[in-house]
């Protein structure tokens, strides 16, 4: 009786708990690779991990970065350069995806693992859009207000949506964003980006995460 007990509280506890980054940085590593380069037309320029020169020098410069994360100078020339992110490694990379990214869209609160991580991964992958499109689009299909922040009404909204309904339109937007600024020098990425989503998507159905 007692076991039972024990299993019942704690499949009722564990239903609370909100998505896991830790379960996320792999599917992210996997699409965004673990090389360095720097591609002609890549508005992003210089990138290991998928992340940029001006993001790691953004992370490096911010108050976010603790004393067991530095140092930044990898290469000890009293610059935060290219070279300095070609020879950052993967656990250079992490804490910044979780603070900048992760944490930015309070992904730990968010109950649907899949729902965090193709909302993390637009804000990675997109950005914010101009004037955080990107996060009011949500808004409005989740029904609160469209004001580009991620509250407490926004997560409650996240987490009362239909899991598979919230997913298929995060997607179509997504697809939507893609061929719209896939026009000129970047038309040689959509590809690329629409791979991403659909990959994202096999994997969390493989997970039976939506």
């Amino acid at each position: 009786m007692r076991i039972a007990i024990l299993l019942l509280i704690l499949s009722i506890t564990t239903s609370c708990f909100g998505a896991d980054f830790e379960k996320y940085f792999p599917h992210l590593i996997k699409s965004e690779g673990v090389l360095f380069t720097v591609t002609q037309y890549d508005r992003g320029g210089a990138t290991k991990f998928g992340v940029t020169l001006s993001t790691y020098k953004m992370w490096c410069n911010s108050n976010l970065i603790t004393i067991a994360e530095k140092p930044c100078d990898k290469d000890g020339n009293g610059k935060l350069n290219a070279n300095d992110l070609r020879i950052t490694t993967i656990d250079d990379v992490k804490p910044i995806y979780r603070k900048i990214y992760w944490d930015l869209v309070k992904a730990d609160r968010i109950q649907n693992q899949a729902i965090a991580e193709i909302i993390v991964d637009m804000a990675i992958n997109c950005g914010t859009g101009y004037r955080n499109q990107h996060i009011k689009a949500i808004q409005k299909f989740a029904g609160v207000k469209a004001d580009g922040r991620i509250g407490e009404k926004t997560i409650a909204a996240i987490n009362n949506s239909e899991p598979s309904k919230l997913y298929n339109y995060i997607f179509k937007y997504r697809k939507g964003f893609y061929q719209r600024l896939g026009q000129g020098s970047q038309r040689k990425f959509v590809r690329g980006w629409l791979n991403r989503i659909h990959n994202l998507k096999k994997i969390h159905q493989n997970e039976k995460l939506i």
